[in-house]
Parts: C-alpha cells; structure tokens; sequence
C-alpha cells in the first residue's frame, strides 16, 4: 500500500474513517464539522473495512447536499470527491470480498451453497456491452447511484459516462463471485485478473486528508466558546479571520493549508502590494490574520499540521510609514464645528455619538453598542459602562470600563435623552437595530471636512487623539486617562481594584477637561 489512505484518522491506537463535511452542509447533518466512522483497534481489520466506511459517509454527506440543493435552487454541481469508473468499481469489488469473509466466518452453510452460473452470465455479458442500459440499470442501477450519492461520479444514464461505470461494476461483481468459487474450493489466494480491476489506480495518495481554513477557524470557535466562562471569539472577528483566508485560498486556488508554502505566502502578499488598491498596513494585517489561523492548525494537530513550524512565520511583513498623531487628530475648530453641527441633528447616533468620544476618547465602535442600561447613577454622578455584556466585543480587556459624565455632557442634555430612551441600543439603525456605526458616522463627518481639505484626519478616531491632548492640556492623570481611555500599560497593578470606590476619583479627573468653547445652542 502506497502513500496513506486518504479519509483515515489513527489516534491512541484506535482507527476511524472521517471527511469534513463543507460548511454549506452542516445545517442539513446537525451541525457537525465532521462525519466519523470507528473502526476499531485492529490495523488490518481497519484497513479492510475503510472505503466502505469512506463510502457510507459520503453517502450520508451526499444526500445533504440534495437536501440543500432543493432547498436552494441551485444546480448541482461536479462531484465533490470524483473517483473514476475503475476505482468506483474496485472499491465495490473490495467491499464484496470482505463481505464474502465476514459471512464465511459466521454461517457455515455459505460456502456449500456455490455461485450461480447463470447470474454470473448475466454480469459477464453486462460488461461485454451486451446489455441495453435498461438491463444494466436492473443489474446495478442502485450501486451506481450509491456511487452518485457519495459524491464520486455525476453521471446519469443515458450518457456513455454512466454505461462506462456500469459496465465495470459488472466486472467488479463477476470477479467477486470467481473468488467465491475459489473460496468455496479452499483458494484464497486469488486476485482480480480484468484490466477494469488489476489496472486500476490506487485509492490511496500520498499525502493527509485536506485541511482547509475554514475548518482550522471552526476548530478554534469552538475552543474559544467551550467551558464556564469562556470567552468565544466575536462573529465580526471571525469574519475577518474567513474573508483573508478566503482571499488568500483563492488567489492559490485551493483552500487546503496543509499545502501552503513561505513562497505562497510572500507571492500573495506581493500580488496584493501591486495591485495597489490596499494600504501596505491592511496587507500586513491581512498576513498577520493568515498566519494566526495557520498556528491555530498548528495547535490543533502539531503532529502531522507543519510540525516544522508554521510555514508563513518567517515572512517579511510589508513596512508603512505612520502619520503624525496631531495630523489624525480633530483641531479645536475642527471639533466645534463637528459638535456644533451636531446639535442640530435629529438622529440620535449623529447627536450623540460625536459629544460622547470627544468627552471621554471612546471608540466610535464602543459608543454605538451602548445601552440605555449602561447608565448608572453613584451619590448623584452620572457614569456608564463600556461592557461586553449582551454578546457585545471590546478590542482588548482593558477596555471593560465605567466611565463618568463629563458636565459638558450633562449640560448638554444627554442624561434626559437616556432617561427617556427605551431599554436596548441607544444608536440603532432605520430597519434594523444592530447597525455598523463607524461608516455612518465618518461619512457624516466628511459632510463638513470634506476629505479634499483634510485627508489626514480621522473621522472616527480622531475624536480619540483629541481627547488624549486634552487631557494632557489639564493635567488629567495618567492612570486615570489608561483607564477612561481603555489603554493598557501592561503594569499588574491592573488586575487589581477598580471597584466602585475610584469612581469619584475618575470623575474628579475627568472634571478637569475645560469644555470646548461650542457656540450657544
């Protein structure tokens, strides 16, 4: 036996058959990754009973691609795991033989029954092309569609294709019956002689089952999500992981990772580079996320997923030059007029959104998830809560904070508008509540700082440096500008405190922002 059996999982001994089932799929079979098949702790008896436990669960996978392809409208598609006439019909040839030594080995009166010649006839003239497709269909009809159900033919009778794979499923039950009879006889040394069988290729390759990105990703979803308190990763997080691996697999036309190369990896990053539609900053994120999710296949099966080491790790990332801080940042009549123009605005994202990250150097993202419950009052301060509760995603830990109303904030009437808010979102969209806050609020921006004049700033997270240079300006203190800020040091006195009892602390700090001078309402 040449190379390793493809679809064959060896762990502690024990012996399975197993195959991904496509993500498109899962729905129709319970969700699941894989399918799997035990087969044992006996090597030989394992090998025996493989491929008809590979065809078993391609069978199950290919009627839940029926199921979907009904459910969809869409055409079907070529057969997801092509095999040609010759293997299909060794595979059936294989699968009548052990069979034939599975009932030899539990009823004694199997091998004096003998063969019947007649339906031996019958087989040899299908395979002699003596037979209309009707009479073929009588024959082994059903073994040809277990074979289109499994995935690993798209023919369909009527076509030489189908009459090709007919045929040699007779070949393969004639050659079947001449080892009964030479079974029955004591001769179990025989082997097949047609052409359709002694020549057929291998079912075996050289290499592990494909492991593709998606699966490495859904792998490490569920890790991230098992156990109490566990901390799963953020669907808007996953779907960045999916669209750059996604990406990457299609410009290497293939998405099995255990194929990729350091040559891939640079030629990909390059082809990106010249192609000049991203910045060398997202092309280097986009390189990190490829090589995060190919160490989580790493961690997965560090045995037999590049034990060597990850192929991508010694890639030169793209350099990018920075732009100044100040450059990114609002002026101070730039924020007026922001701020100023807001007041008039009815839409509660644009009324607030803005006053809310200039006052406290939220990011925008975190103040469109807010919630009319994250506001609480203490001894008669306002503050709120940046949270992840309500399946809500925070860029770092650090960012888990409570912040204090700053009274341009008060004055400004946002206690009122949470007060009279309904529970939930603060900031939803028109049809929907849960909308994409950071692409509303920079196009709305760039209604009054047209790009042309100031392509350098930020629109969204300019609010952000901002707010870091006011504090700077009235001496707010560092550790109380981390923690409003959502900045991290690394210190470990971080993972200390930070109960109710610094709270007024904050809010003297934070008092200590002079409000910018807006013109009256």
């Amino acid at each position: 036996m040449a190379g390793k059996l493809r679809h064959w999982k060896e762990r502690n001994g024990r012996f399975s058959a197993r195959l991904v089932i496509p993500p498109h799929l899962r729905p129709y079979l319970d969700n699941k990754v894989e399918l799997e098949i035990q087969l044992g702790g006996d090597r030989r008896t394992a090998l025996r009973n493989h491929a008809a436990a590979v065809a078993s669960i391609q069978r199950q996978i290919g009627l839940a691609r029926q199921k979907h392809e009904a459910a969809t409208g869409r055409q079907v598609k070529p057969a997801p795991y092509p095999l040609t006439a010759q293997q299909i019909a060794l595979r059936d040839y294989e699968s009548q033989i052990t069979f034939d030594a599975e009932i030899r080995a539990h009823d004694p009166r199997y091998s004096q029954m003998g063969v019947d010649a007649a339906e031996g006839r019958r087989f040899r003239d299908g395979f002699a092309g003596k037979l209309t497709d009707e009479e073929l269909d009588d024959l082994v009809g059903a073994r040809v569609e277990r074979a289109r159900l499994a995935g690993n033919t798209d023919a369909v009778r009527g076509t030489p294709a189908w009459r090709v794979l007919a045929q040699a499923l007779c070949v393969a039950t004639y050659e079947a019956m001449l080892r009964q009879d030479e079974r029955d006889e004591g001769n179990f040394t025989g082997s097949p002689v047609h052409p359709v069988l002694a020549q057929a290729p291998p079912l075996y390759n050289d290499g592990p089952d494909p492991i593709t990105f998606d699966t490495i990703i859904d792998e490490e979803v569920k890790r991230r999500a098992r156990g109490k308190n566990a901390k799963p990763l953020p669907d808007r997080t996953v779907k960045k992981y999916r669209d750059h691996c996604a990406a990457f697999a299609k410009w290497r036309k293939s998405d099995n990772a255990l194929t990729v190369t350091a040559a891939e990896g640079k030629g990909w990053i390059e082809s990106l580079q010249d192609a000049g539609e991203l910045s060398n900053r997202t092309v280097k994120a986009m390189l990190q996320n490829l090589r995060t999710v190919m160490n989580w296949g790493r961690q997965n099966d560090p045995e037999t997923f590049f034990p060597a080491g990850n192929p991508l790790n010694g890639i030169k990332a793209p350099d990018y030059t920075t732009l100044p801080s100040y450059l990114r940042a609002f002026t101070m009549d730039e924020a007026k007029l922001v701020l100023s123009a807001a007041r008039k605005e009815e839409k509660a994202m644009f009324r607030w959104i803005p006053w809310l990250c200039a006052y406290s150097g939220m990011r925008v993202s975190e103040a469109g998830n807010l919630r009319k419950e994250d506001f609480f009052e203490l001894n008669g301060r306002w503050y709120w809560k940046v949270t992840t509760v309500g399946a809500r995603s925070l860029k770092t830990a650090s960012s888990e904070r409570r912040i204090p109303v700053h009274k341009a904030l008060s004055d400004e009437g946002l206690i009122e508008f949470v007060r009279a808010a309904k529970p939930g979102r603060l900031f939803k969209g028109d049809t929907k509540d849960a909308v994409l806050i950071q692409p509303r609020i920079s196009t709305w921006v760039r209604g009054f700082i047209p790009f042309d004049k100031r392509p350098e700033l930020s629109p969204n997270h300019g609010w952000r440096h901002l707010f870091e240079d006011l504090c700077r300006r009235d001496h707010v203190p560092e550790d109380a500008r981390n923690y409003i800020t959502g900045r991290t040091d690394g210190g470990s006195q971080e993972l200390y405190g930070r109960s109710e009892v610094m709270l007024p602390g904050l809010a003297n700090a934070i008092d200590r922002i002079t409000p910018l001078p807006i013109d009256n309402k």
